[in-house]
């Protein structure tokens, strides 16, 4: 199997393809974004990402990374990964790839889901979750069988906030911008695969990690 990064707009399904792929072929899906908030509040490491975080700032590309070196090497040779939240712009991709380097490991793959823009939005305003078994659903694509309560538990249903066609065109507009560079980059690399996310997307996924 293939190490793997995903490259896709919000709302476009990274994540529950990156659930499918740790279910059913056992990989190991790294979030950068899990990495910082499961860092040990009490260590010297800890007490500097929480002071950043709590001053709205950001953290350093430094100090990520470092955190990604820590995990990879706890990866034995079995292992596969999904790197998940980076890189997000071109240093750090160009950082990625002297990080792989250095610990010996590879990156083989860059999944890239193709997903039209009205589709991705409508996945993200039409976004209901269940407070109580976290069940989801979609006002587009799955509704529950009672307007906005879980089939499931009879609980109300909740739309996040910022779930708003205003706030999702500025998300994507970001991506667009930032991740263009990081396409080409790939690209360059012949690392670069385009998949369909919208239809059969899993089952081409494996197609190409396989």
């Amino acid at each position: 199997m293939k190490n793997i990064i995903f490259i896709a707009p919000p709302a476009a399904g990274k994540g529950t393809q990156s659930d499918l792929l740790k279910e059913n072929l056992g990989y190991v899906h790294i979030s950068t974004g899990d990495l910082l908030r499961e860092l040990d509040k009490e260590s010297p490491l800890g007490k500097e990402v929480n002071a950043l975080i709590e001053a709205g700032k950001f953290v350093s590309d430094e100090i990520v990374l470092e955190l990604l070196k820590e995990k990879l090497l706890t990866l034995t040779k079995d292992d596969h990964f999904i790197l998940d939240g980076y890189p997000r712009n071109l240093n750090q991709a160009k950082s990625l790839d002297g990080l792989l380097k250095e610990i010996n490991k590879s990156l083989d793959c860059v999944i890239e889901l193709e997903v039209p823009y009205d589709t991705c939005l409508k996945r993200a305003i039409g976004r209901e979750i269940c407070p109580n078994c976290h069940k989801a659903y979609n006002t587009f694509f799955k509704k529950p069988k009672t307007e906005g309560i879980c089939d499931s538990c009879g609980t109300a249903l909740e739309h996040r906030s910022d779930d708003t066609e205003e706030t999702f065109k500025t998300r994507f507009d970001t991506y667009v911008e930032n991740t263009k560079p990081l396409i080409d980059y790939y690209q360059e690399q012949n690392k670069l695969v385009k998949v369909d996310g919208v239809n059969d997307t899993y089952e081409k996924i494996v197609g190409v990690v396989k």
